[in-house]
């Protein structure tokens, strides 16, 4: 058959040729995405690497020359008391004034005391002393110069850059903060941390891998690639000095940079796309010229005129389409008279909440009260007005449109208590089963009522009583009901009224319910409202089934 088969060749050339073009875009991008990621990662790691070593290394030369030159010259002049301390002050801001990396230095003499220090904190530092003894007793090589790191009291890491001093004069050490180091690398793209063989830290760029009341460093975690808390890290692992390790690493990240490649690659894959498209498309319309034609006149032909159907009729699938897109154009109509049909309703529902929600006698009546309760009773004065804001202030918030029926019913509570406050005998009850409480309503939709049931209820009898009761039926439905012990409406009365509620006719005076009534079927087309009496009470039973879908 004609249609059978233009559906299989369509079919065949649409699927083989997309994809190919699949194919070739995801090989594309998943190998610039691998390689590029990889490549500047690499290129971070050894930058970042370079610049750290050039800066840590020379300037650790330029310390160990400082001290050789100088161990058997003016450092032990100065033990030796044949120079004073102007002249340790003036080679020491000579030499640390042109150095990248700042530090200190310590003199010590034979019983191993601090002769001269240029930072007084290590004079008050007594486990640093202790740490200095430990070194000193590690120095057996004249020629030697030690590096070990230490963590003073207040969290700093330095390093310590020691030598003896010639027949058992002294000691003599450079102290380094990593903070210098620290503050040098600030603008490097990956991280680095210096460490020594026991995992003590010298300086790093972050305190990530650093734990422990030590602040050691996890060294083991470092391989070439590895994961830590679900992310992936590159690291690269090498000697600084035979005492320092340097540590650099990088988290993988999809860099800004090759956003810009890909999306460069996507719009050049777009405009093949394009291209490609036109070209099939061309051959399509060559094959199916006529049918591709008549329909695409008929499709303009549908601009501006919602009336206007399809008329092609063909033997090929055409003619299918043809009748599918017009019971489509058939039921998209019949949903848009439905659509504006609710939209009015909504909006009538909605003007007339705004309207119902309060009595302008109530205001006026409550703000009366509260003016007594001002000369005679201010607790009560403010506990009114509080009350009175917090419903207004609800009424009016426009946030939260469907709200839980228990967080309804506590502003309810508020409207009530101010009822409370000015008719002296009125009293209310509330009884909710828990299944009831986090049933969505509209906001406020039983104001309405309870207006209806002080308004007509206090004309018959002052010590008014509305009780307010929900409970969930064996059959998942929800009933709601709102009592009041006023004078109940004749059987007639009542009635005609629910025949009006069904019909949704207006109500007159008893407009409330409709308006309860429209606001809530809006959430829940199937709720049903019914008015109910007997010898002394006025019933609105509500019943609420399936919640809407729109």
């Amino acid at each position: 058959m004609k249609e059978n088969h233009f559906q299989q060749r369509l079919r065949k050339e649409i699927l083989m040729y997309s994809g190919a073009l699949i194919a070739i875009i995801t090989f594309v991008l998943v190998a610039i995405f691998i390689v590029f990621n990889r490549v500047s990662i690499d290129m971070q790691l050894d930058t970042t690497e370079a610049t750290t070593r050039s800066l840590v290394t020379s300037s650790l030369q330029q310390y160990e020359s400082q001290l050789m030159e100088n161990r058997d010259s003016v450092y032990s002049a100065f033990l030796e008391q044949k120079i004073n301390e102007s002249s340790i002050y003036g080679n020491y801001y000579s030499f640390n004034s042109q150095q990248t990396l700042k530090g200190d230095l310590i003199l010590l003499d034979s019983s191993l005391d601090i002769a001269f220090a240029t930072n007084n904190k290590f004079d008050e530092d007594g486990v640093f002393k202790n740490y200095i003894h430990i070194l000193a007793d590690n120095l057996s090589d004249e020629t030697e110069i030690l590096q070990r790191l230490y963590m003073d009291r207040n969290r700093n890491h330095n390093l310590i850059l020691m030598t003896p001093l010639d027949d058992n004069k002294g000691f003599a050490a450079y102290v380094i903060d990593g903070k210098e180091v620290r503050s040098q690398l600030n603008k490097i793209q990956a991280q680095f941390i210096i460490s020594d063989r026991y995992d003590n830290v010298f300086s790093s760029s972050s305190s990530q891998f650093i734990k422990g009341s030590l602040e050691k460093v996890d060294s083991q975690l470092f391989d070439k690639k590895f994961s830590y808390n679900d992310a992936i890290y590159y690291a690269k692992r090498s000697y600084l000095t035979p005492d320092l390790y340097l540590t650099v690493y990088q988290q993988r990240l999809v860099n800004p940079s090759y956003v810009t490649i890909s999306t460069l690659v996507v719009l050049l894959l777009a405009v093949l796309l394009v291209v490609f498209a036109f070209v099939f498309s061309k051959r399509i319309s060559y094959k199916n010229a006529r049918s591709v034609e008549l329909l695409s006149q008929e499709m303009k032909s549908l601009k501006g005129d919602a009336t206007k159907r399809l008329s092609i009729q063909t033997d090929d699938e055409f003619g299918i389409i043809t009748d599918k897109i017009n019971q489509m154009l058939e039921e998209l109509s019949d949903s848009n008279r439905q659509n504006i049909n609710l939209l009015k309703e909504s909006m009538v529902a909605e003007r007339k909440k705004l309207e119902a929600q309060f009595h302008p006698h109530f205001l006026y009546n409550t703000l009366e009260v509260i003016r007594a309760a001002i000369l005679f009773d201010t607790a009560l004065a403010n506990q009114l007005i509080l009350r009175l804001t917090t419903i207004l202030r609800y009424s009016i918030e426009e946030k939260n449109t469907e709200i839980t029926l228990e967080s309804d019913i506590d502003y309810l509570k508020e409207y009530l208590e101010i009822s409370k406050a000015r008719f002296q005998y009125f009293n209310y009850v509330i009884k909710l089963d828990e299944a009831c409480k986090q049933l969505p309503v509209p906001k406020l939709f039983l104001l309405p009522l309870i207006e209806n049931s002080l308004k007509y209820g206090f004309k018959h009898r002052q010590d008014l009583s509305i009780s307010i009761e929900g409970e969930q039926q064996s059959d998942g439905k929800y009933v709601l009901r709102v009592t009041d012990t006023g004078q109940a409406l004749e059987k007639d009365k009542a009635s005609q009224i629910n025949h009006q509620l069904q019909l949704n006719q207006r109500l007159g005076n008893h407009h409330g319910l409709m308006n309860s009534k429209r606001r809530l079927q809006l959430m829940y087309p199937e709720s049903r409202f019914e008015l109910k009496v007997d010898e002394y009470f006025t019933i609105i039973e509500i019943e609420i089934g399936a919640k809407s879908d729109v």
